[in-house]
Order: structure tokens, then sequence, then C-alpha cells
């Protein structure tokens, strides 16, 4: 079985892109796009605190099909929860046909502690 054939949970990637347009605050104003695929998702690390009012951060693994147009800066969501690319996705390679065969993103999700 392919490593495609193992991807199961749906989920939806949002791209942004910008073309330097500005709005009046000063800001760049970016278009998004949204693309539907499936991806494997598995928690890497995580920190959590007992103080109320504070952050629980978790850095994951995503795994999407070959190919998946993904980038730096774009976001995804599964199950609801909306995911952070951190750094470049990595394209994997089969070593022996060298045929990709998955992309690997690590992401990050972050949420106040009492909305967890």
């Amino acid at each position: 079985m392919s490593i495609a054939g193992l991807l199961t949970l749906d989920c939806t990637i949002i791209g942004r892109t910008f073309d330097g347009t500005i709005d009046a605050y000063g800001d760049e104003i970016g278009d998004e796009t949204t693309v539907s695929t499936v991806c494997e998702l598995q928690q890497r690390q995580r920190s959590e605190t007992s103080d109320p009012g504070e952050l629980a951060a978790s850095t994951w693994l995503l795994i999407l099909p070959a190919g998946t147009d993904i980038r730096a800066g774009d976001t995804v969501t599964v199950a609801g929860d909306d995911y952070e690319l951190i750094g470049e996705p990595w394209e994997a390679r089969n070593p022996r046909t060298a045929a990709a065969s998955h992309i690997e993103c690590t992401v990050r999700r972050t949420v106040g502690v009492e909305g967890s």
C-alpha cells in the first residue's frame, strides 16, 4: 500500500499569497485560496501550563500526498482546529524509485488553556 492510501483525515489548506498591495494601515493585503485534501497528523511535542490565562502550544507532524501545493505561512484546518506551518515543507522521496512519496510539514497549534 502506498503512503497516499494511509492518509485518511480530511483537511483544508489555506494558502496566502501577497502581491504588494497595502491597506490604509500600511499592512500588506494577502489573497487566500483553499484546497481540500487528505492528511495524517501526529503530535510531536506539547507544552501546557496550569496558570489561568496562559497558552498551550503543541507541535505536530503533518503528512500530505506528494505534489500537494503548500508553503511556509499557510494554515491547515483538521477537524475544526487550525495549524500553522513552521518552516518549509519537505517533499520526501523513495530512494529506490526516486519518486516523491509524500510531503512532511511541521505545524503548530496554540490555544488558550481555557479554550483548548
